[in-house]
């Protein structure tokens, strides 16, 4: 958050607070192992007139902020105003009310899944129990037998009614629906014929 007005901003704050911003963001994508040749930065501000309860997001140029700097980024506040709401208020001061900082890091290309050397189906099985499904328009009890995903083997099949367990997600495998894991890891669904 930022609150600043037209005609008292203060300079070095502003200049301090996007250079902490960028700060930031470059220590994120350090982390996450993205070279800084690979970080594409760009900062915004969301500004309205002094009274007014919303904002416009407006660019701020990637450079130090400055008087000239800050002329440019009322001009295109009131460009931006006109051209969303048809009208200016030139005598109204512009408040800064957020500054921002957007960061686009470019990865390497992910490399395609390998193959699970999982265990077999039936070692892959946690337990049965009884569960309700509806079939036909009716709900009925069926013998239901749960599995840990991270057991299953890349082309296991598993026929429904079943249960895939995963530390994410469930999968549920209705009667008369078949669940293969294929190459890609990826649990295809298909209803049986």
């Amino acid at each position: 958050t930022e609150f600043q007005v037209e005609g008292i901003v203060d300079l070095q704050k502003l200049s301090a607070d996007f250079v902490s911003l960028e700060a930031d963001l470059r220590r994120h994508y350090a982390a996450d192992g993205i070279d800084d040749a690979d970080v594409h930065l760009s900062r915004a501000g969301d500004r309205r007139y002094v009274g007014q309860g919303y904002e416009l997001r407006i660019e701020f140029p990637d450079r130090p902020i400055d008087a000239a700097v800050l002329t440019d980024v009322w001009r295109a506040f009131h460009d931006r105003h006109e051209a969303e709401y048809g009208h200016v208020f030139t005598d109204s001061p512009i408040e800064i009310v957020n500054i921002r900082m957007t960061g686009v890091g470019i990865m390497p290309k992910i490399a395609a899944p390998t193959r699970q050397d999982g265990k077999s189906t039936d070692a892959a099985a946690l337990r049965s129990g009884t569960c309700v499904f509806r079939v036909s328009g009716e709900l009925r009890l069926f013998e239901t037998t749960y599995y840990e995903r991270d057991n299953l083997r890349s082309d296991a099949s598993i026929t429904g009614p079943a249960i895939i367990v995963q530390t994410d997600t469930t999968i549920v495998v209705p009667p008369d629906w078949v669940a293969t894991i294929e190459t890609g890891e990826n649990i295809i669904l298909r209803k049986e014929s």
